[in-house]
């Protein structure tokens, strides 16, 4: 079975975040794509089940564990192989069919080789931290005075997304990972996103971690599937503004510096203010191996 290994969000080899791509999966059941992800060993292993004149690409995703419905960094890595390989061309939308939906990409030329991926990624409604801060903090190795104030705790979907003051609060936390899994799994949190309105790069917007230890995932480089959600969540409490005739803002946001595997998550807002019309992330890939694996 031909694997690639695909750095996502980065243009560097061993930067961002990397993941494992199955092109011609069609063939494989749910076994064999399990094994196959766990000798893979990275975060998400994608598998691409769609055959040439599809109307959409049809993606699953795995842990080394666990099936998971989405994950952002294997989809813009996969598109990149796809656009890569003369699958896609270089330009164009494309849907996506995966367990959580069928979504919006778009393929975007940043160059004369390389494409950007943007993607529509799954939103759900946001709700009250089940957890109190005062309880919350201390699980992942800070304490509560790090906690930005002027912006909510909130949960979207299995994630918590937790503001807080200084990229170097963001740096100093280390969750205790079985006590977090206890506390946050009968709330349905499986993970914890961090992020601090403290950047590294004047022109970014955020810098941030994610713990997922209840994707069995301590801590994963760059996470997509959470900045789409960050995308909204800044649009809904001021951080980002929309124009008041409507249109689309662009930002950059941070992951992964703390784990030496720096990442850079594009932001894309449209709308105008009071009505947001749609949040997606871009990203960049390089393909960095390519072999036979034996399962």
């Amino acid at each position: 079975m031909l694997v690639s290994i695909v750095d996502a969000f980065t243009r560097t080899p061993g930067a961002g975040n990397r993941a494992g791509v199955v092109l011609d999966a069609a063939g494989l059941d749910t076994g064999a794509m399990q094994r196959i992800a766990a000798a893979v060993a990275a975060s998400e292993t994608a598998f691409v089940l769609s055959r040439p004149g599809d109307v959409a690409v049809k993606l699953r995703y795995f842990t080394p564990s666990d099936e998971i419905d989405f994950c952002g960094h294997a989809t813009v890595a996969s598109f990149h192989l796809l656009s890569e390989r003369g699958v896609l061309g270089r330009s164009g939308q494309v849907r996506l069919e995966c367990a959580a939906g069928t979504y919006d990409v778009e393929l975007e030329p940043v160059d004369a080789r390389h494409s950007r991926v943007w993607i529509v990624t799954p939103q759900y409604p946001w709700k009250e931290s089940p957890l109190p801060v005062e309880a919350l903090m201390p699980l992942l190795g800070g304490t509560a005075d790090m906690v930005d104030r002027s912006l909510p705790v909130l949960a979207n979907g299995h994630k918590l997304f937790v503001p807080l003051r200084r990229r170097d609060d963001i740096w100093a936390l280390a969750p205790r990972s079985d006590a977090l899994v206890a506390a946050a799994r009968p709330h349905g949190i499986r993970g914890v996103f961090a992020f601090t309105r403290e950047t590294k790069e004047a022109s970014s917007v955020t810098h941030a971690r994610f713990f997922a230890p209840g994707f069995g995932v301590p801590e994963d480089p760059v996470t997509g599937s959470a900045h789409g959600p960050l995308a909204a969540y800044l649009v809904n409490h001021g951080v980002l503004e929309l124009p008041e005739a409507g249109g689309v803002v662009r930002v950059r946001a941070e992951q992964g510096d703390a784990m030496g595997k720096p990442g850079r998550v594009e932001l894309e807002v449209k709308g105008r203010p009071g009505a947001l019309e749609r949040a997606r992330i871009g990203g960049a890939a390089v393909t960095v191996i390519e072999g036979e694996l034996r399962v």
